[in-house]
């Protein structure tokens, strides 16, 4: 027979429960949400390997402190929300006040007590030990004068190359000598040698993009349109909302889902920095420039169109690999090593704001986004299609590392 003593324990301790429902998994959610918000309100292009760090550092230091809480006294939701709170103020000053908010709302559903303030403390604790293991990394969007080289094949500024947001720079130069979170360096899994101008597989690479890329007279379908625009907004907005999608209502345990969002966003913001890591290396002309300059490359295969224009603007930045496309591969390893690439889901865009056709889209598998998100660049005229098999390529190469290697418990770097 239960005793009456016992009976009361468990009715306190299922009360106790009750009110921290609110703060389990879905707390996770809540901040992924809170922080790409603040990015998407902002007028683009932004800062993107910078959010994706802070992403990335904020999913971490969640995960450190939920670990930390559940290794000792304190509720781990409650150390978790502080401590992405503490990173993202910090990072994300833009978003301040709606992350305040967040913070106050779930601090206020958990009962005041010894337990709150533990928690409280360990999350504070966690992050500013991360901040501070990260302070110089190396992350940075700092422009740097970019001399172009003058034989075929080398990368040359698009337009606009007199105003903002490009002011004649190449973007990111450094950003590939950065200190990964996971990665041992950036050169890692540096992508393949694009094809030569002078080789076969780049006249069909030209020739296609000059046909599918074009803003006008495409052979483009309507979807293939459509795809191109969905996916021109930033990568690690579309994939942390495909995360969402795929674990809302799911009963994921919070260690688990906090576990996750950390992996995927150390891919994405490892991936960015490999990427570019490879761009530089190869220094390889856009379609905006080789399709204009197709008379000048040497191979008989390719002719110029000097009026030629892409669909969609060309970044400021070498073609090879897509960087779009290697985020694409580490986010979608990272996913669907978690929860499988048999996924049936409906994604939709930011673009939807700009273009009337970027609308919702549905996927029955992770790697059919992965490798639409890939490919859409091809469509909107701005990579040719072996950046794009190539960054997919990277991606998931990182991804795999991430999932197999991060050691999520610890702060600071890579192993």
């Amino acid at each position: 027979m239960t005793s009456p003593t016992l009976t009361k324990r468990v009715g306190l301790f299922l009360l106790a429960a009750s009110l921290l429902l609110p703060l389990r998994a879905d707390v996770v959610l809540e901040w992924n949400e809170a922080m790409t918000h603040c990015n998407e309100a902002q007028p683009p292009p932004g800062q993107p390997p910078l959010e994706m760090r802070a992403y990335a550092m904020a999913h971490l230091a969640m995960y450190q402190a939920i670990e930390r809480a559940m290794n000792s006294r304190g509720d781990p939701a409650t150390a978790g929300a502080q401590a992405a709170h503490d990173v993202l103020v910090t990072l994300l000053p833009a978003g301040t006040a709606d992350f305040n908010a967040l913070l106050a709302r779930q601090l206020a559903a958990v009962p005041d007590g010894p337990d709150k303030l533990l928690a409280i403390s360990a999350g504070t604790e966690t992050a500013t030990r991360l901040l501070a293991a990260r302070a110089e990394d190396g992350f940075t969007t700092a422009e740097s004068p970019y001399q172009p080289g003058k034989k075929p094949g080398d990368y040359q500024f698009t337009p606009p190359v007199d105003g903002p947001p490009f002011n004649g720079y190449a973007h990111y130069p450094k950003l590939g000598k950065a200190r990964p979170f996971v990665l041992k360096e950036g050169a890692q899994f540096r992508a393949a040698p694009p094809p030569a101008v002078l080789d076969p597989a780049y006249a069909f690479d030209l020739n296609e993009v000059k046909a599918f890329g074009a803003a006008t007279a495409s052979a483009r379908t309507a979807d293939q349109t459509a795809v191109a625009r969905f996916w021109f907004e930033m990568s690690h907005f579309a994939w942390n909302r495909i995360a969402r999608v795929l674990v809302s209502g799911r009963n994921d345990h919070l260690h688990e889902r906090a576990r996750l969002f950390a992996a995927l966003n150390v891919a994405l913001a490892d991936g960015v920095l490999a990427g570019f890591e490879s761009k530089y290396a190869y220094n390889f002309w856009r379609p905006f420039t080789a399709v204009r300059h197709a008379d000048d490359d040497g191979n008989p295969f390719t002719a110029a169109d000097t009026a030629w224009e892409p669909l969609l603007r060309t970044p400021p930045m070498p073609d090879y690999p897509s960087t779009h496309a290697v985020l694409s591969g580490a986010a979608s390893a990272v996913l669907i090593s978690y929860l499988g690439d048999e996924q049936k889901f409906t994604l939709s865009s930011t673009m939807a704001a700009n273009f009337s056709d970027a609308q919702p889209r549905s996927f029955a598998r992770i790697s059919d986004a992965a490798t639409e998100g890939a490919m859409s660049r091809l469509y909107a005229g701005i990579h040719f299609r072996s950046a794009c098999l190539a960054g997919l390529k990277q991606g998931r190469e990182v991804g795999a590392w991430v999932i197999s290697h991060a050691p999520f418990a610890t702060e600071g770097s890579s192993p």
